[in-house]
Formats: C-alpha cells, structure tokens, sequence
C-alpha cells in the first residue's frame, strides 16, 4: 500500500511526464506515454486505501492531473488535425487503414 506522499510523488511524477509529452509533441518529437496509464491505475487504486481525510488531501492535484491530460488530449487532437491538413482529406482514411482500424 501507498502512502499519501508516495502517491503525491508518483502523481507529480505523471504530471511531468505529460509535460514532456506535450513539450515532445510540441516539437513533432516521438513520445513514448504507455507508462502513464499503468502509474495511473496504480496510483487510483492506492487512493482507494487511504483514510478519507488523506484522500481529500489529494483531490487538487487530481483535478490538476486531469486538467493536464484534457489539455494535453486538447493539443494532439490538434496535431492530428494539422498531420490531416497537410496531408489532405484522404490522410485520414490511409491512416486509419495503417493502424488496423
């Protein structure tokens, strides 16, 4: 079990992972954020164990972690829209194809 400050460190520790990925994507770079799902689910699930008045003591950094993953949907629904724009109105049908979809 985690407790409140190994949660605090491991939420602070997405939070700048998706500010990498944001700054990375800001830059056309490559980002690898398959580890942010995984450290999510495990954090979430250590909140579950915390005393109610830990957990509460959490909540606004929750609110801030999801505000940074809205915003960071925000910006690659954006790119995706300017990959789609440079490549015309098929790329998104070639791209789909691409990825099995």
């Amino acid at each position: 079990m985690m407790t409140k400050d190994t949660i605090h460190r491991e939420l602070t520790a997405v939070a700048e992972l998706i500010v990498s990925a944001r700054s990375a994507l800001a830059r056309n770079e490559l980002v690898d954020i398959a580890e942010i799902p995984v450290k999510v689910r495990e954090v979430m699930g250590s909140i579950t164990d915390l005393s109610p008045e830990d957990a509460v003591e959490l909540r606004p950094m929750l609110v801030e972690l999801l505000t940074d993953f809205k915003d960071f949907a925000t910006d690659v629904n954006a790119k995706i829209a300017d990959i789609e724009a440079v490549g015309g109105p098929d790329s998104r049908a070639s791209t789909a194809g691409q990825s099995g979809a």
